[in-house]
């Protein structure tokens, strides 16, 4: 039976050090580039860049297209 006189669960980590990652950058299929194959997020409270890759095997693809805002390519 659970008590319902049992206090509320603590926070583990305080909301000032949640550093959330904004995505900043899309890693496209060159042939198909509505298939999105990596994001690079920046964290706001770090200044960090982080690449996470979508791929079957989540390593970096081969060949890809790098994207700063889903419709032009970066160069």
């Amino acid at each position: 039976m659970t008590s319902t006189e049992a206090p509320a669960l603590g926070r583990t980590i305080p909301p000032a050090e949640f550093d959330i990652g904004t995505p900043i950058e899309w890693m496209v299929d060159p042939d198909n580039r509505a298939r999105i194959l990596g994001v690079t997020y920046e964290f706001s409270q770090t200044g960090e860049r982080k690449t996470v890759w979508y791929t079957a095997n989540k390593r970096r693809a081969k060949r890809f297209v790098v994207v700063i805002d889903l419709q032009t390519p970066r160069v």
